[in-house]
């Protein structure tokens, strides 16, 4: 029998299983095949409420129901607010479940928040357990969900869980707001340059400078402002040795990212930032205000301020010369992880120059130059098939529809079985109501005495008819929310049909524009193959520029050229042509074409002349449409990997966006 406890290692699962007294069976006829889903939070764990505490009581009450175990599915360490896709174990259980032939009937659990304490984590994995034939047991409480009285205390257990996690989460937020407000720690992440005062001690924690990094900052600043060059500055610092706070070297991006900080630049941190915290029903922050803490400066004023200013000049950069639009500036990161720019390699060829050389003012990496049109023709292609691969497109869609949180929930016949027992409930509360006050009246109970026993009578139905409407009501907005998944989806299958021909005829400024709004990231893998990298080569030009493959001069194709081509004293004329198609396809040089095709000077002169007077071109124009091989290019793109954003709304109208911007996004590619 399959044991499956996909988060303990081997030896970790056998003293657990020996521990709880774990005996995994066959099932006689008539048997309901259990298994046990194990999970307790870290908290639980630190309180030694752990996996074995949990789960002596599953097994035990396994048994006592008279089932056969024939799995258990662990999580220890997880959170209950989490849904099951984002529990390891609880997916392998429900892709078990969802097998053409589900291996158990029930699925035991200590308590109902071992099942999640948000509604979103708790609903969705019972009903399509349900769906499939599988019912949920609550050891606590000795219930399950094969009956309505059962389906009732499940909601109610649920309901106390989802109370129970919006107290803690409360009691948390609402200390950690006063602790904000007080100027404390709140906790987290330590910014650089930082340290924590009174680590522990409740109410007297709160942030320092640390002597260890101020010399860091204060020498950064000092080398930024003067050289305005972030690459520059952590070279600087690297090799004075003034390292990050992990204690290695910087990158310059992590640098500026630390120097241009809240906390480094304006001597403050922000609790609960506007644009992050969680709103009410009327648009206002759930859990407090945001709430300014100020921190003890680095620089003074007039030092911050000029820092900031010298960033605001790096910021702008450059103008690019000569209007050459360079699509992938800042976008193509380079094996030593620096960046590549737009650059005109001798003022002449535009390509892309890594900011990590010498020459950029970098530390000196080895990067090599690349090309401008190579480099951006390999990317746009691999772009654009991206955009239009279907398959691939699909694979996104089912992630967004939730493969793996509950796909086969029919929520349409939920919201039906809901309305219907909402609609029963009414009618009881209401019989209740009119019995309860005919019979307090028959007693000689007062008017205001009868109302108050009315509502004492009623007020378990108003209770579970609030619980009732609060969960119709998820249920409707989970309902919504799969069928904008599925729009989303169909607008994925319909961009993979329209994205070649929408997208292979851009102009350079909306390439670059529709590259930006797609958060495009390249990264060299590999350096382009050394050969005669940048080495131009002419009659590979007059090819390129024609848009033409260079054709195989076959026996037939010489017949339909060989009448415009003059005799020659010294040479074949068929070989002299060869030896121009095979130098138009390898780019080799003229001194080095090979002996059959004569020699390379005197194929050069012919070449010159045939050129001049044109006859090249009339023979080149009678085998168009010939087999043929793609010219020689001067220049070859390296490996790359591209990572972007998909989409919809984006190319589905193109020209549109392009002008308007972004207006949503969805999942990478």
């Amino acid at each position: 029998m399959e044991q499956t406890l996909t988060n303990l290692a081997d030896s970790e699962l056998e003293a657990l299983v020996k521990e709880i007294g774990a005996v995994f069976q066959e099932p006689k006829p008539g048997q309901l095949r259990a298994v046990a889903y194990l999970r307790v939070s870290t908290e639980d764990q630190k309180q030694g409420f752990g996996l074995s505490y949990t789960g002596k009581r599953v097994i035990k009450h396994i048994a006592k129901k008279g089932h056969a175990l024939v799995g258990i599915y662990a999580d220890g360490g997880f959170s209950g607010s989490l849904e099951a896709h984002e529990r390891p174990d609880l997916t392998r259980l429900m892709e078990a479940a969802r097998q053409p032939t589900t291996p158990f009937d029930i699925v035991a659990v200590a308590e109902a928040r071992a099942i999640g304490r948000r509604d979103r984590a708790f609903w969705p994995w019972v009903w399509e357990l349900e769906d499939l034939g599988v019912y949920t047991a609550v050891v606590k409480g000795d219930y399950d969900n094969t009956t309505n009285e059962g389906r009732s205390r499940m909601r109610k257990d649920a309901d106390r869980a989802e109370d129970e996690r919006e107290t803690i989460r409360d009691r948390t937020q609402g200390g950690l707001q006063e602790k904000a407000e007080d100027g404390g720690y709140t906790g987290g992440f330590v910014p650089f340059g930082y340290m924590v005062e009174n680590q522990g001690i409740k109410g007297a924690s709160k942030l320092i400078l640390n002597p260890a990094d101020v010399p860091t900052l204060r020498r950064g600043r000092e080398v930024f402002v003067k050289l305005k060059s972030w690459p520059e500055t952590e070279a600087v610092l690297n090799a004075e040795r003034l390292f990050s706070q992990s204690g290695k070297p910087w990158k310059y991006q992590n640098l500026q990212k630390v120097m241009l900080g809240d906390a480094v630049l304006n001597s403050r941190i922000v609790f609960r930032k506007s644009k992050k915290a969680k709103l009410d029903r009327a648009g206002k922050p759930l859990y407090g205000e945001s709430v300014v803490i100020d921190l003890p400066p680095v620089f003074t004023p007039e030092e911050a301020d000029e820092l900031y200013e010298a960033a605001e000049l790096v910021k702008k950069g450059p103008p690019v010369k000569r209007g050459r639009i360079y699509i992938l500036s800042n976008r193509l990161v380079a094996r030593c992880g620096y960046k590549y720019v737009g650059h005109r390699k001798n003022g002449k060829v535009p390509g892309y120059r890594c900011n990590g050389s010498a020459s950029a003012g970098g530390p000196g990496c080895n990067c090599p130059f690349l090309e401008a049109e190579v480099t951006e023709n390999a990317v746009w292609v691999k772009v654009c098939e991206a955009l239009g691969d279907a398959d691939r497109l699909h694979e996104i869609a089912q992630d967004w529809t939730g493969v793996n949180a509950g796909q086969n929930i029919n929520h349409a016949e939920r919201l039906l079985d809901l309305d219907k027992q909402i609609s029963n409930l009414r009618r009881t509360k209401n019989l209740t109501l009119s019995m309860s006050v005919r019979d307090a009246v028959a007693e000689g109970a007062s008017d205001a005495e009868a109302e108050k026993m009315a509502a004492a009578a009623v007020q378990p139905f108003t209770d579970e008819l609030a619980s009732l409407t609060k969960l119709r009501n998820e249920t409707a907005a989970w309902q919504a929310e799969t069928e904008a998944a599925g729009q989303r989806a169909k607008d994925l299958l319909k961009m993979a049909e329209t994205a070649h021909k929408r997208l292979e005829n851009l102009a350079p400024v909306q390439k670059q524009r529709l590259l930006e709004l797609l958060d495009t990231v390249v990264t060299v893998k590999r350096d382009a193959p050394k050969g005669r990298q940048g080495t131009a080569c002419s009659l590979a030009s007059w090819f390129r520029d024609r848009d033409k493959t260079v054709p195989e001069l076959t026996d037939d194709n010489w017949e339909s050229v060989s009448h415009l081509f003059p005799k020659l004293r010294k040479h074949d004329a068929r070989q002299v042509v060869a030896g121009l198609l095979h130098k138009a396809r390898t780019g080799v040089q003229w001194t080095q074409l090979p002996a059959e095709y004569g020699n390379g000077g005197g194929v050069h002169t012919h070449w010159v002349r045939w050129s001049k007077t044109g006859l090249w071109e009339q023979a080149m124009a009678l085998l168009d449409g010939a087999a043929g091989q793609e010219p020689f290019r001067p220049w070859t793109s390296p490996s790359m990997s591209i990572r972007t954003w998909v989409i919809p709304e984006l190319l589905l109208d193109t020209e549109q966006n392009l002008a308007g911007g972004l207006r949503s996004r969805a999942s990478r590619t």
